[in-house]
């Protein structure tokens, strides 16, 4: 489970001449601690001829051969850079050698750039003898038969005069480590993207960004107390960034409005932004809503990221693509289906956050649990104090299992047409009292926790769960430091609840536990159950 970086022990680099590749690997070997081969420099040593003696002396296909038989022998090294030839590829044996032994990485460059390079150094054999004109034109010609070959490689880094060689490595060691790593993938045909988890992964942005095809002109949005609590990520984002822009909100739910969602627009047309920048969430469930949000609307959508910071925002907000802000008449009525790029969650920031947001995303771990997974609701109840000692690898088991949950079901449901609707559970009561509160002093998990409590009570009130999984459910929310009582002002909050989302034609749609694992839509129950199912919080009934 635990995500590491395991490298590759074999890394070859691909491209046609004068791209860089001997160069880059041999700076990637030197970084990685690894030996660096040159195939060509490793036949010129062997034969004492070099590779234009060969072409000539003994033709083309001659010489493939030998390419071929040394690339068999230094393939059998480890911890090992190689460097190919242009050619190499276009044998298919070594083709499926390369494929089968390591990891394939392809450099390219504009022809224009390829010809400048080849230029300061007339000693390729395919371009010999021949004028530039002429040059230019059988590089294109070549590149365009090759295409599909280094096509092959697992990605490919563009190659340009402009760009520092230790730019590039930089760039290509995190590409390294992402690949490393196996994401959750949330397919969704062209929408789909890739949910990745570890300790410390905030440094894999820019390899998220270029693995993703999303723009590298980015505006980094988070709010004032992670300037302060998360002062190291977000600098390491900013210069990884190409030093961009940060846009902070006000923190807080109170934030999530068109204003706050006006404000951001306005900066991103004041400096000029356009549609190719991707904005980067980095924080909780309220910015990541409130960008993806923006994203979905600023020149009719851009690409956005999400880096959550928080528990609650790993395990629910930060995946599925739902974005809005709220209205004074309800919780999240204003937003759009907008899904992100990628999402990069790292456990570390975790140990930072303060205790009753922690427990605050552990009430959307233990909804999961209920609504989707008896075996993990298990895993709960025995993991509860490496959980709250905020183990790492109970932490990414955690966050993994509820992550996937999310993931299979959004695949299923994007739009919440039928399935995604059991995420819900715990939400319409919790809303109502996060709207009785005024979206102040009750954080959002605490009223999810109450939330289902009061559903588990309607549930087994309505004879769908039995009394042993409503107690079960209501001891593991107990255990784990979440509130179990709160006064509520009944009708108030049943107005509350008549302009909830899940409201349909009229219908009051409930969430509802059958039992541990399993979850139910209901349409309409009494009023007086739902009444009575209040009390299961009331603290004076409690006493």
């Amino acid at each position: 489970m635990t995500q590491t970086f395991q490298l590759p022990t074999r890394i070859y680099f691909t491209g046609f001449m004068a791209t860089g590749k001997s160069r880059l690997a041999e700076l990637t070997a030197a970084a990685l601690g690894y030996r660096y081969i040159d195939t060509d420099h490793h036949i010129v040593k062997k034969t004492e001829r070099t590779i234009s003696q060969i072409f000539s002396e003994d033709g083309e296909e001659s010489f493939r051969h030998l390419e071929y038989q040394t690339l068999k022998e230094i393939s059998q090294e480890e911890r090992v850079v190689i460097s190919l030839g242009g050619g190499t590829l276009t044998q298919e044996a070594a083709l499926q050698l390369v494929l089968n032994n390591g990891y394939l990485i392809g450099l390219w460059a504009d022809p224009e750039t390829i010809l400048e390079r080849v230029n300061r150094h007339d000693d390729r054999p395919l371009l010999s003898g021949l004028s530039s004109e002429e040059k230019l034109e059988r590089i294109r010609k070549m590149l365009k038969e090759r295409e599909s070959l280094y096509a092959k490689a697992q990605f490919q880094i563009k190659s340009s005069n402009d760009i520092p060689h230790h730019v590039l490595v930089r760039s290509l060691l995190s590409r390294l480590q992402l690949e490393s790593l196996t994401p959750i993938q949330v397919n969704l045909q062209e929408r789909s993207y890739g949910i990745y988890i570890g300790q410390n992964i905030t440094s894999l942005t820019e390899a998220v960004l270029n693995k993703t095809r999303s723009p590298n002109q980015c505006v980094v949005v988070t709010d004032f107390n992670l300037r302060d609590y998360q002062r190291d990520a977000l600098r390491s984002l900013h210069q990884q960034l190409g030093k961009c822009r940060i846009f902070y909100f006000r923190p807080g739910e109170e934030e999530k409005n068109l204003g706050a969602i006006n404000r951001l627009l306005s900066f991103l047309i004041k400096h000029k932004y356009d549609r190719k920048t991707t904005l980067v969430a980095f924080g909780g469930g309220v910015i990541g809503d409130m960008v993806g949000f923006a994203a979905s609307i600023f020149l009719r959508g851009v690409p956005f990221l999400q880096i959550p910071t928080t528990l609650l925002s790993m395990v629910d907000s930060s995946v599925g693509g739902k974005t809005g802000v709220n209205h004074r008449f309800g919780k999240n009525l204003i937003g759009s289906f907008y899904q992100p790029r990628g999402v990069l969650i790292s456990t570390h920031i975790l140990q930072t956050l303060p205790e009753q947001e922690y427990l605050s995303g552990l009430a959307e771990v233990i909804k999961y649990a209920c609504l989707w997974d008896e075996q993990f609701f298990t895993t709960l109840e025995n993991q509860r104090t490496a959980i709250l000692k905020r183990e790492h690898q109970a932490l990414e088991l955690l966050i993994h299992r509820c992550c996937t949950i999310k993931s299979e079901v959004v695949a299923r449901d994007e739009k919440e047409n039928d399935l995604r609707a059991i995420l819900n559970y715990g939400h319409t009561f919790g809303h109502a009292l996060e709207a009785l509160a005024q979206y102040q002093g009750l954080p959002h998990g605490h009223a999810v926790a109450l939330g289902m409590i009061v559903a588990g009570r309607l549930a087994r009130l309505l004879g769908l769960i039995s009394p042993e999984d409503e107690a079960r459910q209501r001891q593991l929310i107990a255990d784990y430091g979440l509130p179990t009582s709160r006064k509520v002002l009944k009708t108030a909050a049943w107005d509350i609840m008549g302009n909830d989302k899940k409201v349909d034609d009229g219908n009051r749609i409930f969430i509802l536990p059958k039992c541990i694992g399993k979850v139910v839509a209901y349409r309409n129950p009494p009023q007086e159950l739902v009444f009575e199912a209040w009390d299961a919080i009331d603290p004076e009934v409690q006493a």
